[in-house]
Formats: C-alpha cells, sequence, structure tokens
C-alpha cells in the first residue's frame, strides 16, 4: 500500500504542476485541483484499483492539458530583445490586443529607484505599436549600464511623457520587462 500512494502522490505533484502551468487565474488552478482531488478519495489498496486511478488520471490530465488555451498575450514588447545592447534614443516596438488602447513604454535605470515614462506611442488598427525611447542621459555617461523596459497599456493612473515614478505604474495591462544595456 506504500508503494501504491507513492506512486500516486508523485502523479498527483506531476499532474498538479502541469495543470497549474498552464492555467491563467487562481480560480481556474482551483477549480482543477477540486476536479483532480475528488478522484482520489479513497487510496487504492490493490495493484488493480491503483492501475484504474492511474488510468483515469492519466485521461484526465490529458484531456485537461490539452483543452486549455494558452492565455493570450494582451501587451508584448518585441523590440529590443531582452539582454541586447541599445543605442541612447531605440526604437520601442510591440504589440497590443486592443488597437484602441493607450500604451506608454516606462524605462528603469537599474542603478536607481526612478522609473522614467517616455512618450505614449502610436498604435496602428493591427495593435502593433512602436515609439522611440530614451535610455539614460545623452553623451557617453550611462554607456554600460543597464535598463529595464515595461510597456502598460491603459494606465490606472495620467501619464505624461517625463514623468518620474517611484515604481511600475498599475495599468490594465503590462508586457514583459526587457533589461538592456546602453552602447
Amino acid at each position: 500500500m506504500l508503494r501504491n500512494s507513492s506512486i500516486l502522490t508523485v502523479l498527483f505533484l506531476v499532474t498538479t504542476s502541469l495543470v497549474l502551468g498552464q492555467t491563467s487565474t487562481t480560480t481556474d488552478a482551483r477549480a482543477l485541483l477540486t476536479e483532480l482531488g475528488s478522484m482520489l478519495t479513497k487510496i487504492p489498496e490493490t495493484k488493480e484499483e491503483c492501475q484504474g486511478l492511474l488510468k483515469q488520471i492519466k485521461t484526465w490530465q490529458e484531456k485537461k492539458i490539452n483543452g486549455l488555451e494558452t492565455p493570450k498575450v494582451m501587451l508584448r514588447i518585441t523590440t529590443p530583445h531582452d539582454k541586447a545592447q541599445v543605442p541612447e534614443r531605440p526604437t520601442a516596438e510591440g504589440t497590443v490586443a486592443d488597437p484602441n488602447a493607450k500604451v506608454w513604454v516606462i524605462v528603469h535605470p537599474m542603478e536607481v529607484s526612478d522609473y522614467w515614462v517616455q512618450r505614449n506611442v502610436t498604435v496602428k488598427e493591427d495593435g502593433a505599436w512602436k515609439g522611440k525611447i530614451y535610455i539614460g542621459s545623452p553623451g557617453s555617461i550611462d554607456v554600460g549600464k543597464q535598463f529595464e523596459i515595461l510597456a502598460v497599456a491603459n494606465p490606472k493612473i495620467k501619464l505624461s511623457e517625463g514623468n518620474i515614478l517611484n515604481g511600475w505604474p498599475d495599468a490594465e495591462w503590462k508586457s514583459q520587462v526587457i533589461e538592456v544595456s546602453r552602447k
């Protein structure tokens, strides 16, 4: 019996991590775990019971994981790439799910706690956006320094070019954070 329950525990943990990795919200994860947990009402005592439960869990796992959609990325930075070396005035580009969204790019010099709001970017009908941003100060003072870049769509507070924030602003959508170095 100990062997059967150990196998079930490992399978439960693997299944849980796979399913949780595919869910987009805590509510989705809880519902899936509740459903999976309902199959484990009794630890099997015989080899046949264990094999039957393993088969049931495997079928459930395949159905759930294959049936889950990958969450749609609502806002993404496509240029510059993570870990890129960029000039003082690179162009930031990306996509947003809603072409009517107001998109702003924020630059964070990693040596300080300031977050610099850039000019809001132009969004095309297909959701593609781009705009020039500043990476550090003019001249060579910031060459080799590290910066983070984040795009936000429909921020909760009013943003203006040149605002200095103490953190990433709250917004309807946020992109991934891109880290770049100034060349």
